[in-house]
């Protein structure tokens, strides 16, 4: 699937709501499985987030499996780069999150047992 270099994007428009919605909880399954990961890895209190502007169009499309979102993500453009801000503090906001449920399981379990 080609997709477009950045300054060739310069005027592509804001995708829909539905669409961001569902990019949205892509971004959640996506904390909820990589804080799992980094929880086994590293067994740390604190949730390190990947860096979403590091991620290349392939990686875009893995995650939403929509041409339209991965050509407006890497874009370059102002609103572009603000939802991937945004969509940084969700992904450290769920993983967080998980990583706080995680404890909270282990810490009834240990209670139990």
């Amino acid at each position: 699937m080609p997709f477009s270099s950045p300054m060739q994007n310069s005027d592509i428009p804001l995708p829909g709501v539905e669409k961001i919605s569902k990019l949205i909880d892509a971004i959640r399954d996506y904390a909820v499985k990589s804080a799992r990961t980094y929880w086994e890895d590293h067994l740390k209190d604190t949730y390190q987030a990947p860096s979403l502007t590091s991620w290349d169009a392939f990686m875009w499309f893995e995650l939403v499996q929509d041409s339209e979102l991965v050509e407006f993500l890497i874009s370059g453009t102002d609103k572009a780069k603000l939802l991937v801000r945004s969509l940084q503090s969700c992904l450290q906001w769920y993983g967080q999150t998980e990583i706080e449920e995680i404890k909270s399981r282990l810490k009834i379990t240990s209670m139990i047992n």
